[in-house]
């Protein structure tokens, strides 16, 4: 598997419009989210096929933040589709939590491990977006980072280590963090994600022990107000007083956060600072369209007056310096999102000039395009804008956008500091979208960026900068598919591609954002990945070279967020991708068919599910029709109308996974709030598969189908049920963070469960009441322990017929395939040969489904041992 990165996929990331995340402010009262879907359609002269609810994509556009944000949103809303605060799942948490105190519970076996990335190449490479950093007052080696997803991060050696800090948080998002100068045990979090609206907030945290325990303050919200705590200030004379920028206003406390006052009651405010010289000057920037400004206050935050006019204005954001404490330097962006003017102030912010802007009808100068020239209208301030000064000197200043660009006299002219991707143009390699510049207080000359790939320093800010976020496990992965082939694992990640890891090394496959991935179950060596609205690759040489199998699909078509496509279990040649329609590939990619008109009226796919008990048996699942679209005629080549079971249950459903023995039986799974989370059809009837859950969002559904048991992937963790739960759902989350776990896989060959999770990386635990092997009962020949290395069996369950692929030295030998119950009993057994391929073809006839041991062996030794699982 080797590193692979295509500019053509490279550039995905910041193509994209300028539209921004819808922003709903105070939110007094509960938020449908199809109500902002309907609002920001029309906002954008966006025409829809349909009445759009959650997760529909958005026709004819290229809203990328905003089907991002979407996507997110929908796995969290009630049984209405109205919008639910990430408090709910907090509240929820520890709810369960003491009602499990006492409980007799069953033994889980899981231990779970983090395994990464945990580190990358830099540069265009990344591990998942920071937003803000914190350093300790008086340790220059000290620092925190606040993450998108992935909650606080703490290092002690200047980011050569780093450590989580909020390990047992179910709320993640970090769009502040906070340390008390005189007191640094004392550390304040604003909870939320402030650039993308991915977790609202459920207010203030505060620790009093550096951060070992957490402790909500006087400031909370409830589950249906959407809103963000974006930046708190200590004052750094009386430590007991704060202020907070937030989405609907500005808040004073004056005892260390036990009760606040909103002083500023109208606004949503990005960002609040202090004068450095003067605790009683703040400034604030207001945001939203034409509300952009800057706001000043003269007595501690208590009153507040605009100093920069808001018309034309998105967002602001602001710098100082204590070398000269009278001087404000502003980056300001557009309606469009674009850079509307760099802005100074001599005199403490009484008053602003501009004294930079982009220029022309091409806007050139706009420091936040993408395009490195400079050149280019728009882009995204709303969502990445980051201004520094150096303490050293106010002349040196900087700015990130995309890019980032550094001026050298005041900000009149501007140069590249770095690029998001390599040029010939000089300027170093370092990830796109800049969410936080900042110096160093205690380190003169450094310089730190926050971005959606880490963290970075320089101390030559037009020369090298050293990426530092090698330790922090923050990936935000969609998807993950694991293969029972060799020991390797793919994912599919937010803001960084998708990452392969592979005898214990993760390597960069393709770039974009990665969602859905497969792996050949025949072949290690090919493997799928995919980028946002369905963009297909594949690979055939174990990742050295990527081919786009999606412009091959007649139409080239434009799928959901998260397309989804599947390898047949029937042929590993096949594959059934689906948009609005599904189509058939016989030869992985090369060509495609449709197998289906348009299913649901214009909308496009979440979910395909398909059994191995049935090649006719396809599942799919699509927005808002509380139906299940199925075929049980399907036939490759062959166009086919699918059919339809109703769901009796509201919500959106987020997963569907098909019983592999049996082809009428499938579970699906909502992620929202409320009865059922996990629903399971069989033969015509519903139940709900509920007890012993929390009330949180599910995502994601796996069968073990060696042992049958089974287990959901939920916003909080992992749960399970197996033979001795008497169908209650169980706990699987030993060492586990608390922390949505998007997709479950298993590898067969291992025995192990892997979990991808939206925020902390990809994690694997032995799986649970893993039955062993029966007792080797070979005689006379020389045996190896029993490893499902050297032999594959596929599809797996069958009915009798599969396929054994030998990756052991064998060539036209002849030997003997035997299939062992688990009484040691010889179940079945034949003598044949193996070519050159090292496949052979098995046909078991009759015999009775269950678990069984495959055992092939020649004249010398046996080959090798797996497990096989015959259904009926």
């Amino acid at each position: 598997m080797k590193r692979i990165l295509s500019l053509f996929t490279a550039m995905l990331v910041v193509s994209v419009t300028n539209a921004q995340v819808p922003v709903t402010g105070d939110n007094s009262s509960p938020v449908k989210l199809q109500d902002v879907v309907r609002k920001y359609m029309q906002e954008h002269n966006i025409e829809a096929k349909k009445d759009i609810s959650t997760n529909t994509h958005i026709e004819e556009t290229g809203e990328y933040h905003f089907d991002r944000w979407l996507w997110y949103q929908s796995q969290n809303t009630d049984q209405n589709g109205y919008m639910v605060s990430p408090i709910k799942k907090y509240q929820e948490v520890e709810k369960y939590r003491q009602l499990r105190q006492g409980m007799k519970t069953t033994a889980s076996q899981a231990n779970w491990s983090f395994q990464g990335p945990d580190y990358s190449d830099g540069g265009y490479s990344g591990i998942g977006r920071i937003n803000a950093i914190e350093f300790h007052p008086t340790d220059p080696n000290t620092y925190w980072v606040g993450t998108a997803g992935g909650g606080l991060w703490k290092t002690t050696n200047d980011g050569q280590t780093w450590t989580n800090e909020t390990p047992d948080l179910p709320v993640l998002g970090v769009s502040d963090v906070d340390v008390n100068p005189l007191n640094p045990n004392v550390i304040y979090l604003c909870t939320g994600d402030r650039d993308a609206s991915d977790t609202y907030s459920i207010g203030v945290l505060k620790s009093t022990d550096g951060g070992a325990t957490w402790n909500a303050t006087g400031l909370q919200w409830n589950s249906s107000q959407l809103r963000l705590a974006n930046c708190l200030v200590i004052n750094s004379l009386d430590t007991n007083s704060l202020t907070l920028a937030a989405s609907n206003g500005i808040y004073k406390s004056y005892d260390a956060g036990a009760t606040w006052t909103r002083y500023q009651t109208t606004g949503h405010y990005k960002q609040v600072l202090q004068k450095p010289t003067d605790t009683s000057i703040l400034y604030a920037t207001r945001y939203g369209n034409n509300n952009g400004g800057i706001y000043r206050s003269t007595d501690g935050g208590q009153s507040w007056s605009n100093v920069l006019s808001n018309s034309g204005k998105r967002r602001t954001t602001l710098a100082v310096t204590p070398q000269d404490p009278s001087i404000v330097k502003a980056v300001v962006a557009n309606t469009a999102s674009g850079l509307e003017g760099i802005y100074h102030s001599s005199n403490s912010g009484a008053s602003f000039s501009k004294i930079y802007s982009a220029s022309g009808s091409n806007c050139n100068g706009n420091l936040i395009t993408g395009n490195l020239s400079g050149n280019g209208c728009g882009r995204q301030g709303w969502y990445d804008l980051a201004i520094a000064i150096d303490p050293a000197d106010s002349d040196n200043i900087y700015v990130g956008g995309v890019n980032t660009w550094m001026s050298t006299n005041g900000g009149n002219t501007w140069s590249l500091a770095n690029q998001w991707y390599f040029t010939s143009n000089g300027a170093h390699n370092v990830h796109a979208d800049k969410h936080w510049l900042a110096f160093h207080p205690l380190k003169q000359g450094w310089l730190y960026e926050c971005n959606d790939g880490g963290v970075y320093k320089t101390n030559n800010p037009g020369g090298v900068w050293t990426d530092l976020s090698d330790g922090l496990g923050i990936t935000q992965y969609y998807r993950n598919a694991v293969s029972n082939l060799a020991d390797f694992v793919i994912g599919g990640a937010q803001d960084n591609g998708s990452k392969g890891l592979y005898m214990g090394t993760w390597y960069d496959l393709t770039g974009g954002d990665g969602m859905n991935c497969e792996v050949d179950y025949i072949d290690s060596n090919t493997f799928y990945t995919a980028i946002q609205y369905g963009e297909l690759r594949r690979t055939t040489n174990g990742g050295q070279n990527f081919t786009d199998i999606h412009n091959n699909i007649p139409g080239r078509p434009r799928g959901a967020w998260i397309t989804p496509y599947v390898i047949s279990p029937h042929n590993n040649n096949y594959l059934i991708a689906a948009y609005d329609s599904i189509y058939f590939s016989p030869n992985k990619g090369n060509n495609w068919i449709p197998l289906t008109a348009s299913v649901s009226d214009g909308d496009n796919a979440l979910r395909l599910a398909m059994t191995a008990d049935s090649s006719g048996t396809l599942y799919a699942i699509y927005p808002d029709t509380n139906v299940v679209f199925y075929t049980h005629q399907l036939v490759p080549g062959n166009m086919v109308t699918m059919d339809t079971i109703r769901v009796p249950y509201n919500g959106r459903i987020s997963d569907i996974k098909v019983d592999q023995k049996k082809y009428d039986h499938f579970w699906i799974t909502f992620s929202r709030y409320g009865s059922p989370q996990v629903a399971e059809y069989n033969a015509g009837s519903w139940s709900n598969v509920k007890a012993g859950l929390p009330d949180v969002p599910v995502y994601c559904f796996e069968q073990d189908t060696s042992n049958d048991v089974v287990y959901v992937g939920t916003s909080v963790g992992v749960f399970y049920i197996d033979t001795a739960t008497n169908g209650r759902w169980e706990p699987f989350n030993n060492n586990l963070p608390s922390i949505e776990v998007t997709d479950l896989g298993i590898n067969y060959t291992t025995n192990e469960i892997w979990a991808s999770t939206y925020g902390r990386g990809m994690w694997k635990s032995a799986k649970q009441f893993y039955i062993p092997p029966p007792p080797d009962t070979t005689t006379n020949i020389a045996t190896i322990p029993y490893d499902a290395n050297n032999i594959v069996v596929a599809p797996n369950p069958n009915r009798g017929s599969f396929l054994i692929v030998c990756n052991a030295e064998v060539d036209n030998d002849d030997i003997m395939v035997r299939l062992v119950d688990y009484t040691g009993k010889v179940a079945w057994s034949t003598n044949t040969t193996i070519g050159k391929s090292k496949t052979v073809e098995i046909n078991t006839g009759s015999i009775a489904s269950g678990i069984y041991i495959l055992e092939v062996s020649n004249d010398k030794a046996v080959i090798g041992r797996s497990r096989v699982v015959i259904s009926d």
